[in-house]
């Protein structure tokens, strides 16, 4: 079977069964009217319901209430991480500027900043970089990094497979029903 359309005509065990970009979830929430707020998964579940009963429930007593907050203009490592903070461009330029080029945003780092963590930017620079300097081992990729998973298991059964080679198995594979 070819990816079907994703209208409120598919089958709940078809749309399931398919990939689908976030993007693409945001496009067909809209359409209907529901809301488009949460993770891919949250967006998966509330597509899943409405097409399973033609409806979706209010918020649960486990959804989280998105709290905007106006982080800082400029940061310092005396800067504190306050609730309702994420990981936006400025903040990712101010690590690279203080660490180095080899920053990246891992989940240690996203979990310092998203919580809240009340620890000063120097004190969460530390965090990250004892959490760098330790054996790598591989790390579970999250189940939302569908494409990352990939990858890494493309690269696995093919170690000498280039990358253009395992976008273009991922391009093909994502076509296709899930087992």
């Amino acid at each position: 079977m070819s990816r079907p359309l994703l209208n409120k005509h598919i089958k709940p065990d078809d749309f399931l069964s398919f990939y689908w970009l976030k993007e693409e979830l945001i496009i067909f929430l809209r359409e209907y009217h529901l809301p488009t707020t949460g993770s891919k998964q949250d967006l998966t579940a509330r597509i899943s319901q409405f097409l399973t009963t033609g409806s979706i429930s209010s918020r649960s007593k486990h959804s989280k209430k998105i709290v905007k907050v106006e982080m800082p203009k400029t940061f310092t490592r005396q800067s504190i991480v306050e609730a309702g903070w994420r990981c936006s461009q400025e903040l990712r330029v101010f690590f690279e500027q203080e660490i180095g080029k080899h920053f990246h945003l891992d989940g240690v780092m996203r979990g310092l900043i998203y919580d809240g963590s009340g620890k000063t930017l120097n004190q969460v620079i530390q965090i990250w970089e004892e959490e760098w300097r330790k054996p790598k081992k591989e790390k579970t990729i999250a189940a939302q990094f569908e494409y990352n998973r990939h990858i890494r298991e493309y690269f696995k059964t093919h170690p000498q497979a280039k990358l253009q080679e395992a976008i273009k198995d991922w391009k093909t594979k994502k076509k296709q029903r899930r087992n």
